[in-house]
């Protein structure tokens, strides 16, 4: 049972964020210039305030760290201030624990497809996008943070339109020697699933890790 726990592979989420926060809160938080971002976003003061931050201008005050605060500052909300996952079907497991590697559907893509011939700018456009929603955190203060907080990375709601357009395009195809049939296709199914939800959201996305 030990052993069977240990080879188990981490659980994969694509959360839905407010698109038009994601970057100036990832700059602001990288660059240190955190307090004219509050002055300039009155929502995101009023939503540090309703969960008990005093001062929201002042970072030094902010008891959390930078990973906490950026996910509780950009993940969306309902109405009433809940988390509302990205509603996708069977496609939410199925992307969450893919069955090769590390688990993770979108390594998989990366590994695996390859150049079609027909759009090499199209391909292109596709790993820049891949690349960025599997490691835009990665070596940055918001990559990880307690409570077990993962984060790989994440796409505005233009970029996720962008992806889904380059996922359906004829741009790529699956390398002949993928490891598993139909691997590619299933992978990017799933994903694609995942981003029309945000899509339909109007919302940016988050890769985080569940350990």
């Amino acid at each position: 049972m030990e052993e069977a726990l240990e080879s188990t592979t981490p659980f994969m989420t694509i959360d839905p964020m407010v698109s038009n926060r994601l970057e100036s809160v990832y700059s602001a938080l990288k660059d240190g210039d955190w307090k004219s971002l509050i002055l300039n976003d009155e929502e995101l003061k009023e939503r540090l305030q309703s969960q008990g931050v005093e001062n929201p201008e002042d970072r030094s005050s902010i008891k959390w760290d930078d990973a906490n605060i950026f996910f509780l500052s950009c993940v969306a909300l309902s109405p009433i201030g809940q988390p509302l996952p990205l509603e996708a079907g069977i496609s939410k497991e199925r992307f969450g624990r893919f069955p090769f590697g590390n688990g993770s559907a979108l390594s998989y893509l990366r590994d695996w497809i390859r150049d079609s011939k027909r759009n090499p700018d199209s391909l292109e456009i596709l790993s820049d996008l891949l690349e960025k929603l599997d490691s835009r955190m990665s070596g940055t203060s918001m990559e990880r943070g307690i409570g077990r907080l993962d984060m790989r990375g994440w796409l505005t709601l233009n970029e996720t339109i962008e992806l889904r357009k380059a996922l359906t395009s004829k741009c790529w195809m699956p390398a002949a020697s993928e490891p598993l049939d139909g691997g590619c296709q299933d992978a990017a199914k799933h994903l694609l699933a995942l981003i029309r939800a945000a899509e339909k959201r109007r919302c940016g996305i988050l890769l985080r890790v569940h350990n």
